[in-house]
């Protein structure tokens, strides 16, 4: 049996159900849209190539969460169908997905490989997009087979999977943005010393001295950076900044994230200051811990429904006493 399809030899549900073909298409797209943009002063020949590389990285995860949220609705169809399996209704899909994403993360690791070693980058960010796609096969596969169980419709199922794939990539972090008035305030500042700049050009430290600064318009995203931090590129930026520390592949995207995480684009505000050892929000972990609730709560109640559809099943005339 082929690994991307259900049936030797046949796909799912056309060209998507191929992975080759979606891995293949996304970096191309990400080539076509660097060497088509307006060429500045970041437009050379010689950053081309890196762009790529960071642009691919970042969007292959997204994706995979397409991907595995269609195998996952139809390996819990194909396990539906075979009887005498209470237990693993559920389990025996995600690990499928899961077996699947194995192999996804290794063409990914493959394709970024090659993609680094055009942009003369290190290939450290590739393996970290390559563990991201494998971690979203996981979770956005256990979504998938969630709603096919809770949904039991061969349409409706594939349909609220791509719509909440969409919700998650590009959804929640629009939300994030369109909330910004919500919590926008204008507050005191001091006069900020000793300021500490970290190599991607962020505030590590500083002190606040008495001196009045003023009145300043203050963001306080840090009420809302936990939405963009569900989608799969935001985590993908987070954790790849962690083995790309002076953003020569990532650029400034992820410090400007973890600023706006931790609410410090404007220092001193109402004199408080930073210290180097002050925690930050972890995005990484919250944007898996929300994902894996989210796929919980869906893999509940797709398992409830089941169990509700199997008993009434076994018992249509409803004679069975009730605990």
């Amino acid at each position: 049996m082929d690994l991307w399809t259900d049936r030797p030899g046949r796909t799912t549900i056309g060209p998507v159900a191929r992975p080759p073909a979606a891995v293949l298409g996304t970096w191309a797209a990400t080539g076509a849209v660097v060497l088509l943009a307006p060429s500045g002063g970041e437009g050379s020949p010689l950053v081309q190539p890196l762009l790529v590389y960071s642009l691919a990285s970042a969007l292959i995860p997204a994706t995979a969460a397409f991907l595995a949220v269609t195998w996952g609705v139809h390996a819990e169809g194909r396990f539906r169908a075979r009887p005498g399996r209470p237990g693993g209704s559920l389990l025996n899909p995600v690990l499928a997905t899961a077996l699947r994403g194995m192999a996804l993360g290794a063409l990914v690791l493959g394709v970024l490989l090659v993609q680094a070693w055009i942009a003369g980058a290190p290939g450290t960010v590739a393996a970290v997009s390559a563990g991201v796609v494998l971690v979203e096969c996981v979770v956005f596969g256990a979504i998938g087979a969630g709603l096919s169980a809770w949904a039991g419709r061969r349409r409706l199922a594939p349909a609220a999977g791509w719509m909440l794939c969409i919700a998650f990539v590009a959804g929640a972090p629009a939300a994030a943005i369109a909330l910004l008035p919500l919590v926008r305030a204008e507050e005191p500042v001091t006069v900020a010393l000793n300021v500490e700049w970290a190599p991607d050009g962020t505030r590590v430290a500083f002190r606040c001295s008495e001196i009045d600064g003023g009145i300043s318009e203050i963001y306080h995203t840090e009420r809302l950076m936990w939405l963009p931090a569900l989608s799969p590129p935001v985590l993908f930026l987070m954790l790849g900044a962690e083995v790309d520390k002076a953003g020569h592949v990532l650029g400034w995207v992820p410090a400007a994230l973890q600023e706006a995480a931790d609410a410090r684009q404007v220092p001193c505000v109402q004199g408080q200051p930073r210290s180097r050892d002050e925690p930050r929000m972890p995005m990484a972990l919250v944007g898996f811990l929300g994902q894996a609730a989210v796929a919980g709560a869906i893999v509940a109640g797709g398992y409830r429904r089941k169990r509700n559809l199997d008993m009434a099943r076994d018992d249509p005339a409803g004679i069975s006493p009730r605990a």
